[in-house]
């Protein structure tokens, strides 16, 4: 099962995937390939909240959906998975209390590919998606935000009619 999600992301089976871009770029691609998506057996598993399953098709009907609110659950649903394909949401929010697990996670995802494709995708980064994505197979970056971001305080230009703009004298 070779599945091109959106080009150049293809996921192949016995690898372990890292996407991190926008939210829109996987629901397109989920939507997109539901029927092929539908042959197989795909699991998806989120944390405390997702952002992606209400922007799923609802005609998605063959996926089976877990939820994960701590690290240790993680560690259970992976160890229980048989899917083909399984999709993990990364929640920063499960490690708040152990940290100390984030390595585990990597492992066990990567132990999880040996079987199935194993796609993990967040629209940022944080320090444990870094530190899991040293497991990974292959890691892909589209429209990285920016940790921090600053603005300068700037006047911006009154229109004059018409949307005409002039410049200011010094």
């Amino acid at each position: 099962m070779e599945l091109e999600l959106q080009s150049p992301l293809t996921l192949v089976p016995n690898s372990f995937n890292v996407l991190i871009g926008p939210i829109e770029m996987l629901v397109d691609s989920l939507n997109y390939n539901q029927k092929e998506l539908q042959r197989h057996q795909v699991l998806y598993v989120s944390g405390n909240y997702s952002r992606i399953l209400d922007k799923l098709d609802r005609r998605f009907s063959e996926l089976d959906v877990r939820r994960a609110f701590t690290a240790h659950q993680l560690l259970t649903v992976l160890k229980e998975a048989y899917q083909t394909l399984i999709i993990l949401e990364h929640d920063p929010s499960l490690f708040e209390d152990a940290s100390e697990l984030t390595e585990y996670i990597g492992h066990a995802l990567k132990e999880a590919s040996e079987g199935s494709a194993v796609l993990l995708y967040s629209p940022w980064t944080d320090r444990h998606l870094e530190e899991i994505s040293t497991f990974a197979d292959r890691v892909f970056v589209f429209n990285e935000v920016p940790k921090y971001v600053y603005k300068r305080a700037s006047k911006k230009p009154k229109a004059g009619p018409r949307g005409q703009r002039t410049l200011e004298a010094f």
